[in-house]
């Protein structure tokens, strides 16, 4: 059984990397000439580009123009290719400091993006944390237990129960009259007491289930809405373009936007994630001190917003003692400050004015994963994807670096985007396999058994 985790090194060039073969591209193809797609400042980097049509035939005709910048608003080089004169044809650059060069191919009706490292280790984010921020979250968190009680609620939910499974509807008080809701999993028959795995939902509409099935561990799944999650997801979807609709207009959105991104125009308390944090964290101590769990084997899995939930309660819970974060969002609110892009949700561009705008890039700071990192020291595992536009690799590496934790590791995903699902060819498989990157770190990495 591969445990790819067990022998990754801290951070090594070439070290963890996860490509995407060429053919998976439907038009175009960018592969990297150094497989693992990492470099030192100032070395040339090679990409070779390949356009085809929807059957997969190489183009002789038409033309595919290109740019590459630092993955952000700083244009290194750009161009044009005429497919005629080749096809296959090459793109070459330099960054010269450490991040990522990105190139964007564009055609006729198609767009590809793939990008290289340099100087991975060193990325950082310029932003400083703020001089009080352990002692606003430790004295947010005990302005919680001081103020609301927790009120833990638990419903046996029959639709979901069987014969393998016992699944409750929890859901705890939080600030403002809010409640924070989720599933908790419990196994049968297995042995006790049990590890415990907890994730928080991906953006998008939330859990209406679930999300971890794990035949000997115990999971807490929970929403990021303020809800009862509904029973179908056209129910659920529903309840939350409600629910986002409302908060938008109540903050001054002049559309619909995601919850992620509502309140901190106003203020570190208004922002949406406040209260849900402090509420997912309570329900952590919660679920941790059930009778069926074993406290020393709290795990946190989580991708993409997810992700970046994974940072904030692995700094604010003293439960967990290992991590796998994927593609971490809500993490390098200040990347616009280096000419870098910012990771999702674009928390300062996002907010309706100037005001609000000036405010969030005030508060930013106490939400972002890279201050959260910067203090966990129990084991963590990170993925980062060098195609993601939407969790860019610059913030999900100034969020790894950031991490002091003596037993971390980073798989470099080089041909994937902003997804849960990876390709890879393994030198022991015969051909490729796909799967979900969860899936197989609980199955091939002993996050969870190992004590």
């Amino acid at each position: 059984m591969l445990k790819l985790f067990s022998s990754v090194p801290r951070l090594a060039l070439c070290a963890a990397a996860v490509s995407m073969p060429a053919a998976l591209a439907a038009a175009i193809a960018i592969v990297p000439e150094r497989p693992c797609a990492l470099y030192r400042a100032g070395e040339e980097a090679l990409f070779a580009v390949t356009v085809s049509d929807d059957s997969g035939n190489t183009l002789k005709s038409g033309e595919a123009t290109w740019k590459l910048d630092n993955f952000g608003d700083v244009e290194i080089a750009s161009g044009t290719a005429d497919l005629a004169k080749g096809n296959p044809f090459k793109v070459k650059g330099t960054l010269g400091e450490p991040g990522f060069l990105r190139l964007t191919v564009k055609s006729s009706k198609d767009s590809f993006v793939q990008s290289v490292g340099y100087d991975v280790e060193k990325i950082r984010q310029d932003e400083p944390c703020p001089a009080d921020f352990d002692e606003y979250w430790t004295s947010e968190k005990a302005r919680l237990e001081r103020e609301v009680p927790l009120d833990a609620k638990k419903t046996l939910d029959a639709r979901l129960s069987n014969e393998t499974q016992d699944v409750y509807r929890v859901n705890f008080a939080t600030f403002g009259g809010k409640r924070v809701y989720g599933f908790l999993r419990v196994p049968r028959p297995a042995a006790r007491p049990l590890p415990l795995v907890v994730q928080v939902t991906d953006a998008g509409i939330g859990a209406i289930g679930p999300w971890i099935n794990v035949a000997d561990a115990a999971s807490l799944t929970m929403n990021v809405y303020t809800f009862e999650p509904g029973v179908t997801a056209d129910e659920q979807r529903k309840l939350g373009e409600v629910s986002n609709a409302a908060m938008s207009k109540e903050f001054g959105f002049k559309r619909t936007a995601y919850c992620g991104v509502i309140g901190i125009g106003v203020s570190r308390e208004a922002y949406h994630f406040h209260d849900v944090m402090l509420g997912i964290n309570r329900a952590v101590d919660w679920a941790a001190a059930l009778p069926e769990v074993d406290r020393s084997r709290v795990v946190y899995f989580g991708s993409s917003q997810g992700g970046g939930f994974g940072l904030f309660l692995n700094y604010l819970n003293s439960h967990f003692s290992r991590a796998m974060l994927a593609v971490c969002a809500i993490t390098g609110h200040y990347g616009h400050k280096q000419k870098r892009a910012d990771g999702w949700p674009k928390l300062v561009k996002s907010q309706p004015d100037d005001a609000a705008k000036a405010n969030a890039e005030k508060f930013a700071a106490y939400f972002d994963g890279v201050n959260f990192a910067a203090k966990i020291r129990h084991a963590v595992r990170f993925v980062v994807g060098f195609r993601d536009q939407t969790c860019p690799p610059p913030c999900v590496y100034s969020a790894y670096n950031a991490c002091p934790s003596a037993d971390k590791a980073i798989v470099n995903a080089v041909g994937s985007n902003h997804t849960g699902w990876l390709k890879w060819c393994r030198e022991n498989c015969s051909g490729e396999r796909e799967f979900d990157y969860l899936d197989w770190a609980l199955r091939n990495y002993d996050i969870i058994t190992k004590k």
